[in-house]
């Protein structure tokens, strides 16, 4: 046997179920094949416990880890890294719990804050510019790193509490109003927050290359007070800029 079919192999056996043995290799180095075998789901795991501490948390060790082993099977590792392995857990996390959408969403927090801290840098906003600004034609540049999703649990004060680790994490529960989890970096240190549908369509638009004073008329016509609207605007553009979501602005 040659010996890139003897990797190949060995590749494909530590990957298995482990009940086919492996051909073309000794009785006695087939008793060593199950230490292997073991030694990779165990580092997989072990990479999979350190991203999603706060899923793991949530969920205990064997649940985690039987979660752990489901994404081992369906999504065996394809990168030069392992700071990449835990893209799609929180997928095989949603079929595991369909009723429970608090541990995929947790997990999706985990990830994106992992990827945020490895994000691209981006430069801080001058806010000595601010002042000149013709805010009805400026463009709104986001901070890459930014990431979001809609949720519908209360998985923000969850992964808090869980953080914190001290005394019981609230119980899960579904929100009365949907809310859109925003995660990004600022500065060297990774954040999340919650916010409402309305400020995730202008986050959205944004990002797409729309004015301020775009994304102001296209959700101020149906969002009815024009005096409330404003006041929710300033607001909003105000957090924009003071947790450096905000990275630039230009016409």
């Amino acid at each position: 046997m040659r010996l890139a079919e003897l990797q190949r192999g060995l590749s494909a056996y530590i990957k298995s179920d482990g009940a086919t043995p492996l051909d073309g290799v000794t009785e006695r180095s087939k008793r060593g094949l199950p230490v292997y075998h073991y030694a990779y789901r165990a580092s997989l795991i072990n990479a999979l416990r350190d991203v999603f501490e706060r899923t793991h948390s949530w969920l205990g060790d064997d649940l985690f880890d039987d979660a752990a082993r489901a994404h081992i099977e369906k999504n065996p590792p394809n990168s030069w890294t392992m700071s990449d392995y835990g893209l799609g857990f929180e997928d095989v996390l949603t079929d595991l719990y369909p009723e429970n959408p608090e541990v995929a969403e947790l997990a999706w927090l985990d990830w994106q804050l992992r990827v945020a801290f490895n994000g691209p840098d981006s430069p801080s906003l001058d806010r000595a510019k601010l002042a000149e600004t013709d805010w009805d034609n400026a463009q709104l540049h986001i901070t890459p790193t930014l990431t979001m999703r809609p949720v519908t649990t209360n998985v923000g004060a969850l992964w808090g509490a869980l953080e914190d680790k001290e005394g019981q994490p609230p119980r899960a529960h579904l929100l009365d109003v949907p809310e859109v989890l925003t995660v990004w970096r600022q500065d060297l240190a990774p954040r999340f927050q919650c916010v409402s549908e309305l400020e995730g369509q202008a986050l959205a638009l944004a990002i797409a290359g729309a004015s301020f004073g775009g994304i102001c008329s296209e959700l101020g016509s149906d969002a009815g007070d024009e005096a409330e609207f404003a006041a929710f605007a300033g607001a909003m553009l105000g957090r924009w800029i003071s947790d450096d979501v905000l990275i630039d602005v230009g016409s």
